[in-house]
């Protein structure tokens, strides 16, 4: 590159980008804090926008207690993409500079199988893991994916994309911040989920039971929109800015939806439905409803089927149910790739790989995310590992710099970091009163990884903290 390819042209776009950037590296813990509390992130020397690339040179003389090379690793990079949602470089000829590639060609090719690794995942607000794409990973934050209509024959990867985006989802947001409603007619696709702290009204099965909880949601929006009448806002995200205690999202998951609403006698179902997909999505309600039948969604009440826009589409039977989903072509994936989908988010379908977590590994973070015992421990070795290290050799301070050092090969720095942003949300750590402060582990941590806390000096004795009651269930 030569910088007589520098050019001016969208400099405020270049800068939220560097902004970006800047976020992603405080996300993976590079942010030193001084005795006064005052956090300094690494800066950059110069920052270069070209016609097809953004060069950010990083300032090598203000990096504090961190290296060249640990900015320059390969995780960094890929949280970096993640976060952009463009490919990321590295280049560390002369110095350390970051390359955005503005303007990537489709020449990726699509993994055949993709497992989902949580630690991976942009550490961010509500992120749902979409897939894989030609340029890489896709993912969107509830919010913005909004209602979702989720379709695909037996076999073709549509449950599984659903179990991936609620473990994502669980495990990185409390129930202060998301609720859940589950529509189950089959009585097991949705069973892992039963029991999550999440959930607003118990696992629902049967088109009554669905009916009264969806009534239930329906009058929470009609509660929500009196209250952003009252504060002079438009939506969620207006309130949850000026309220002292923020409203929680609500994800409603549908399984089989076109059988439910075919099966209900009362027809109450499909309005509730209608209430749900029109004034929503403001009130940060939003409905996921997977079929497999994908050329008869026009069963659905036909303003629901309007506003289920995000389309994820899995191999369907024939042409015609393709089109009637939104992506046609989805006929014509691939017998042998499931998983496989046209995802039709804010532009034209696109093709991408969902991912897949195999059935133990879905049971362990179920499991976890419930903190239940009942079949299997809710924290995984390694997660213990880290609770004995702190309590042990930290005095009780879950520190995660010092953490990763320690099981330096065996976890990751960024996934140790989201394990304790994970557990500070949960109360299993305890929140710094100060920035310079560690979390601190608690009782009730101690407790779930079998260890005795033997000293109050040690060990933070952590309250659970009620989320706030939604009118559901």
């Amino acid at each position: 590159m030569s910088n007589t390819a520098l050019i001016s042209l969208d400099a405020n776009k270049a800068l939220r980008m560097v902004g970006t950037i800047r976020d992603a590296l405080c996300r993976l813990g590079f942010v030193h804090t001084d005795k006064d509390g005052h956090a300094f992130l690494p800066t950059f020397s110069a920052v270069y926008l070209y016609p097809d690339w953004l060069v950010c040179q990083v300032d090598a003389n203000r990096l504090w207690h961190f290296s060249v090379v640990e900015l320059g690793a390969d995780k960094v990079a890929r949280q970096i993409a993640a976060c952009l949602g463009k490919p990321v470089k590295v280049l560390m000829n002369n110095g350390l500079s970051y390359v955005v590639y503005l303007n990537p060609p489709k020449t990726m090719r699509l993994p055949s199988r993709a497992q989902l690794d949580l630690a991976q995942l942009p550490i961010a607000p509500l992120v749902v893991p979409i897939g894989i794409g030609h340029q890489g990973l896709v993912v969107r934050s509830l919010p913005e994916l909004g209602h979702c209509l989720i379709v695909g024959a037996t076999g073709s990867g549509k449950s599984t994309w659903l179990h991936c985006a609620l473990a994502a989802l669980l495990t990185s947001n409390g129930a202060d911040r998301l609720r859940l409603v589950l529509i189950d007619p089959k009585r097991s696709e949705l069973t892992p989920w039963a029991n999550v702290p999440h959930l607003s009204a118990e696992l629902t099965c049967t088109p009554s039971q669905a009916t009264r909880v969806l009534a239930d949601v329906a009058a929470e929006i009609d509660r929500r929109g009196d209250l952003f009448a009252r504060s002079a806002v438009r939506d969620i995200a207006g309130y949850n800015r000026r309220a002292a205690e923020p409203l929680p999202y609500l994800l409603i998951v549908i399984d089989e939806a076109l059988d439910l609403v075919a099966s209900a006698e009362d027809k109450t179902l499909a309005g509730h439905l209608r209430t749900i997909a029109v004034r929503g999505r403001s009130a940060g309600v939003c409905l996921w409803a997977a079929t497999q039948h994908g050329s008869a969604i026009n069963g659905l009440p036909r303003i629901v089927n309007v506003n289920l826009t995000a389309r994820l589409v899995f191999r369907v039977a024939d042409r015609s149910a393709a089109e009637v989903a939104g992506c046609p072509g989805a006929e014509r994936l691939p017998l042998d790739r499931p998983g496989r989908m046209l995802a039709k988010l804010n532009a034209a379908p696109a093709e991408l790989q969902s991912f897949y977590l195999p059935d133990e590994a879905l049971l362990q973070v179920a499991q976890s995310v419930a903190g239940s015992a009942a079949t299997g421990p809710a924290l995984s070795q390694d997660e213990i590992a880290l609770v004995q290290y702190a309590t042990s050799q930290l005095g009780g301070a879950f520190i995660v710099n010092k953490l990763a050092a320690a099981f330096e090969g065996r976890i990751t720095h960024h996934a140790i970091r989201g394990i304790a942003e994970r557990w500070e949300k949960r109360g299993w750590l305890t929140s710094p009163v100060h920035r310079a402060d560690p979390r601190r582990v608690t009782a009730g941590l101690c407790e779930l990884a079998g260890i005795a806390a033997h000293a109050e000096s040690s060990v933070a004795h952590g309250l659970r903290v009620a989320a706030p009651e939604l009118a559901v269930g």
